[in-house]
């Protein structure tokens, strides 16, 4: 069985609150705003075998601003997942997310980030700065019996950053998973996650060790609920700047000291999705409360975020999709300010004939830490045509 569907798409694009970091290491304060052109092109599908399948999806666009040469980029990303059956019960899958991306305000911002599943995707990002992302995973699974399964896997991932001001990042993850099946529309699991972050350009690392139960129902075929609970042990070490008192101060000629820091912490873990389902949309709502390795300023966090989202898929003409986010992160041991980041906005496709469709996406990002002077506003707007060889709307999510 194949599927497979390529679209390529010409869109005039605004943004404001473009804030690169400069590679000398200072971010620079200054917002700005750009307006242009932005080409890409995609393609999304499968092809399965007897015992295998294999996905693709990728997805790549070049930007060019009329007023603001210096921020042109092009922003890429590429998943691949192959499944394959070893024996009756034993199945190997294979996954691969690699890209690089420039804006903080860009698909990736809405990418639907739970648990330890995407540590490498560079969300909740400060600055528009190019940033390189790789993550490779492998999990076994063996289905028991019909009612329980057992998986085994793990994965490696590394960020680069192109500013000297961020933090890059080198981890790995090592996992397992029990699922027992009640009934036919119930589930139970538990799992459990070692997770180590090795951060580059500073002294800083962390180890993560998360224990979770799960219980996973379908109501009925428009239904869907999933949770899970547990709790992550923390062992972070880093570096914060403290003030030295001003008699010692006055003596050695420095007010600021730098030292070192090893805290651990024992904190909870959550995770709910609800979605419901129609004939050609869908409405999902979504929390988690971890931890993350943060966005190169902010290091090891405790994550809090909630997500919604509607997602309308018309017959021959019309898609759309609503969404809105909330994100907080709290560090580990950094002495900085909360971070709070609300974002949302509107997709759109509608087909104009045969193969040609109308784009339009605007998206709103506002986020802050708790010191004063740094609040930033940031907007993109596109409208354009895509092409894609097919009779339905083309949906880029």
């Amino acid at each position: 069985m194949i599927g497979f569907r390529f679209y390529g798409e010409i869109t005039g694009v605004y943004d404001s609150g473009l804030t690169p970091a400069v590679a000398s290491g200072q971010s620079n304060a200054v917002s700005a705003a750009g307006k242009g052109l932005e080409a890409g092109a995609g393609l999304i599908g499968s092809r399965a075998w007897r015992h295998s399948k294999f996905s693709v999806e990728y997805k790549g666009k070049y930007r060019q601003y009329i007023n603001s040469p210096l921020l042109n980029g092009s922003d890429q990303f590429l998943a691949i997942e192959y499944k394959q059956l070893l024996q009756r019960h034993l199945s190997v899958d294979l996954k691969e997310n690699l890209g690089t991306s420039t804006l903080a305000n860009g698909e990736l911002a809405y990418f639907p980030v739970t648990g330890t599943n995407a540590l490498a995707l560079p969300t909740n990002e400060l600055f528009d700065v190019r940033t390189d992302y790789l993550q490779s995973s492998v999990d076994l699974l063996w289905d028991a019996t019909p009612q329980l399964s057992v998986s085994f896997g793990g994965q490696g991932f590394l960020v680069r950053r192109e500013s000297l001001a961020l933090a890059d990042l080198i981890g790995y993850t090592a996992r397992s998973d029990v699922a027992y099946r009640l009934t036919r529309h119930q589930t139970i699991s538990a799992s459990y996650n070692y997770v180590a972050f090795n951060f580059q350009r500073t002294f800083a690392d962390a180890n993560l060790q998360i224990a979770a139960l799960g219980y996973a129902i379908a109501f009925s075929r428009d239904w869907d609920f999933s949770a899970q609970a547990g709790a992550i042990r923390t062992e972070t070490r880093g570096l914060n700047q403290i003030a030295i008192d001003p008699a010692i101060a006055a003596i050695i000629g420095q007010n600021i000291a730098t030292v070192s820091f090893l805290r651990k912490a024992y904190l909870p873990v959550v995770e709910a999705r609800l979605t419901r389902r129609w004939n050609r949309s869908q409405y999902m709502l979504a929390y988690s409360r971890t931890v993350t390795p943060g966005n190169g300023v902010y290091l090891t966090s405790r994550q809090s975020m909630g997500t919604i989202s509607y997602a309308y898929m018309g017959y021959r003409r019309l898609a759309v999709r609503l969404n809105g986010e909330y994100a907080e992160l709290s560090p580990l041991g950094q002495a900085l300010g909360k971070y709070t980041n609300w974002q949302g906005g509107v997709r759109m496709t509608y087909t104009l004939a045969r193969d040609v469709f109308l784009e339009l996406d605007y998206e709103h990002r506002y986020y802050t830490t708790q010191d004063l002077g740094y609040r930033r506003d940031s907007t993109r707007l596109s409208l354009g045509l895509a092409f894609s060889p097919s009779e339905t709307p083309l949906a880029f999510w």
